[in-house]
């Protein structure tokens, strides 16, 4: 047996180290036959069977990998009460699987968001499982598909790489308006604060969908700390762009100067629209009463007011002046 699995390791370690020709040899299909029996064995430490298979996986992304001979037994192992590490496994090597192309649709795909609901939260594998929910929402033939619990992994908010296909095709309208039917704003905020990368720029039909959610959802004085979150997100993308193409190119060589000013537009638009929010927010927040202006500070407590030493201070509640000697403040109608 050992001699076997030997064997199949360096295949497949063949495999994922050569480039996209070796993919497209004659043994091709072989391989791809055998890798469900070498998953099963990756737990044997003397073979890391698992980590070449993942690098083969990754490999295949631009080959002809043969994928339709493992599709069986990715469903089988999904839908059963088999080795959770199994199906963990399985989660770091979606991302790279062909969403959305037959086989890889329908009754897989219930089956991978109900195994991904399941697994505990675990930051090693949630880019990949969050990469993989921005693909399959990108497919409007998956979009039915909505687990509830399995969309609860955007908010651990795990760092994507460079490179990220979910993240290239998360802006699509049709995913944007999927996130909002979540009715979900804690889930909400993390799909856009994972979205909104210096990586990529955004959909033109998307970003429009973007400008109407923030001004639709994230409006009022109850998300004030919800666009806070996402301002720094958008001063981070900007400062970054404005580093430079040379810069972005060290990890990204296919953006352009075209990208880069795009992503500079709508990005600045963003927070543009997400201040302009706030400016309303400061209007309510804001009274006027005999020419006197009172500013309330959202965190301080609705019993206590802090109020500048210059102004005149007319409430029948009690008052709390900041910065003043107790004595001064003799009675809730105080005058400077």
């Amino acid at each position: 047996m050992g001699q076997v699995l030997g064997l199949i390791t360096e295949k497949l370690a063949s495999l994922a180290d050569g480039d996209g020709r070796n993919i497209l040899s004659r043994k091709c299909k072989a391989i791809t036959a055998l890798l469900p029996y070498a998953t099963l064995q990756g737990r044997d430490t003397q073979h890391p069977i698992l980590d070449v298979l993942l690098r083969a996986v990754k490999a295949s992304r631009s080959s002809s990998f043969s994928w339709h001979h493992i599709r069986p037994f990715l469903e089988r192992q999904l839908n059963g009460a088999g080795d959770v590490s199994l199906k963990r496994v399985i989660m770091v090597a979606s991302p790279y699987i062909p969403w959305g192309r037959r086989p890889f649709d329908g009754d897989l795909v219930k089956a991978w968001a109900a195994a991904a609901s399941a697994i505990p939260k675990e930051e090693g594998v949630a880019p990949n499982i969050v990469d993989t929910l921005l693909q399959i929402a990108h497919q409007e033939l998956l979009q039915p598909h909505h687990h509830s619990d399995v969309w609860s992994w955007l908010t651990l908010r795990p760092s994507l790489p460079p490179t990220c296909k979910g993240r290239e095709g998360g802006s699509h309208p049709d995913v944007v308006r999927m996130f909002r039917d979540l009715k979900d704003i804690e889930i909400l905020k993390s799909y856009l604060l994972l979205v909104w990368s210096e990586w990529d720029f955004l959909y033109d039909a998307g970003f429009r969908d973007m400008c109407n959610l923030i001004r639709k959802d994230f409006s009022g004085i109850e998300m004030h700390s919800h666009r806070a979150d996402l301002v720094e997100r958008l001063d981070h993308v900007l400062e970054q762009l404005d580093r430079g193409l040379e810069h972005l190119r060290q990890d990204k060589p296919k953006l352009s100067k075209d990208d880069l000013q795009e992503g500079k537009d709508q990005y600045g638009k963003l927070r543009e629209i997400l201040e302009e929010e706030d400016r309303k927010t400061l209007g309510v927040l804001t009274r006027t009463h005999s020419g006197l202006i009172v500013l309330f500070d959202l965190l301080t407590p609705v019993d206590v007011r802090r109020v500048p030493l210059d102004i005149r201070v007319c409430t029948p509640s009690p008052v709390s002046i900041v910065g003043c000697p107790e004595h001064f403040v003799s009675s809730p109608h105080v005058f400077f």
